[in-house]
C-alpha cells in the first residue's frame, strides 16, 4: 500500500489542517471576544427641534417658577396688607399694581425666552442625561436675562434721553441694560435649575402598565385556552406552545389499533 489510511477513514490532509492568513479562531458564543465593544454617544447641549415632549417640559419648567414667584409674592402681598391698604396709592403705585408688575410684567421677557430656547433648542427631556439638562437649564437662564438686557436697553436709551447729563444718562442705561437684568435673571436661572430637575423626574418616571394576570418569568401563554407553558428557548414569545395532536394515518384510522404495528 502506498496510501495509508486512517481507522476514522479518509480525513483532510496535512496542509489543509492548517488555517491560513486569513482565518481565526472564532470564539465560543457568549464569550468576551465577541462582544464588540461600543463608543459612549454623546448627549449634546443643544439640540434644535420641537416635539410635543419638549414643550411639556419647557412648560413645566417655566410654569412652576412662575408660581413660585406668584406664591411668594402673594405672601408678601397680604403681609404688606395688613399695614398699608392694598389699593391705596403709595408714590403713584398700589401694593397691587407693584405686585404684578413685578411678579408678571418686569419678569415675562425673561420667562418667554427662557421657554422658547427650552422647547425648541435645548429640550428637557427624560432621554438626555440630567447634568447636561441642567447645562440646557442654564442656557435657557441666559437667554432669558439676555432678553431681560434687551428690553431694558431700549427701556434706558429712552429714559437716558431724558437726562441732564451724559454721566447721568450712561448710569441710566448701566442699570436698566446690565445691573437689573442680572439681578433679576440670576435667582430665576437658579430656580430653573430645581424646576428642570423635578420635570426631568416627572417626564422620565416609569408609565402604568394595563391591569391583567401577573406574569411569570420563564412561562408563556396559550394562544386560545389562556393556559401558561414553558418557555423554550429561541422560540418567539408570541407563538402558541399548546400541545398537538400527533397526525394519525389513514391505515391506523381503517385498520383500529392494531394496524398502526403494520
Amino acid at each position: 500500500m502506498t496510501h495509508e489510511q486512517s481507522p476514522a477513514g479518509p480525513g483532510p490532509s496535512s496542509g489543509q489542517d492548517r488555517p491560513g492568513p486569513g482565518w481565526r479562531a472564532v470564539p465560543p458564543p457568549g464569550s468576551h471576544a465577541d462582544r464588540i465593544p461600543t463608543a459612549a454617544v454623546r448627549t449634546p447641549v443643544v439640540a434644535p427641534g420641537a416635539s410635543s415632549l419638549a414643550t411639556t417640559g419647557a412648560a413645566l419648567t417655566v410654569v412652576s417658577v412662575v408660581l413660585v414667584e406668584f406664591l411668594a409674592g402673594l405672601v408678601g402681598l397680604i403681609g404688606t396688607s395688613t399695614i398699608v391698604g392694598p389699593f391705596r396709592s403709595h408714590g403713584g403705585t398700589s401694593l397691587v399694581e407693584a405686585f404684578v408688575q413685578s411678579v408678571f410684567v418686569t419678569r415675562f421677557p425673561f420667562h418667554l425666552a427662557a421657554f422658547l430656547v427650552l422647547a425648541f433648542l435645548a429640550p428637557v427631556v427624560p432621554r438626555a442625561p440630567l447634568p447636561v439638562v441642567l447645562l440646557r437649564v442654564l442656557l435657557a437662564g441666559a437667554g432669558g436675562t439676555l432678553a431681560l438686557a434687551l428690553v431694558g436697553l431700549v427701556h434706558g436709551v429712552a429714559e437716558a434721553a431724558g437726562q441732564g447729563t451724559v454721566g447721568q444718562a450712561l448710569g441710566r442705561l448701566l442699570v436698566d441694560s446690565v445691573t437689573t437684568p442680572v439681578q433679576i435673571g440670576l435667582p430665576l436661572a437658579l430656580m430653573l435649575l430645581g424646576s428642570s430637575t423635578v420635570a426631568w423626574l416627572w417626564l422620565g418616571r416609569p408609565r402604568r402598565r394595563r391591569p391583567g394576570p401577573p406574569r411569570v418569568r420563564g412561562l408563556v401563554r396559550g394562544a386560545a385556552d389562556g393556559r401558561r407553558f414553558p418557555a423554550v428557548p429561541g422560540v418567539g414569545r408570541t407563538r402558541s406552545l399548546r400541545p398537538r395532536a400527533a397526525p394519525v394515518s389513514g391505515a391506523c384510522r381503517a385498520g383500529g389499533p392494531g394496524a398502526r404495528w403494520r
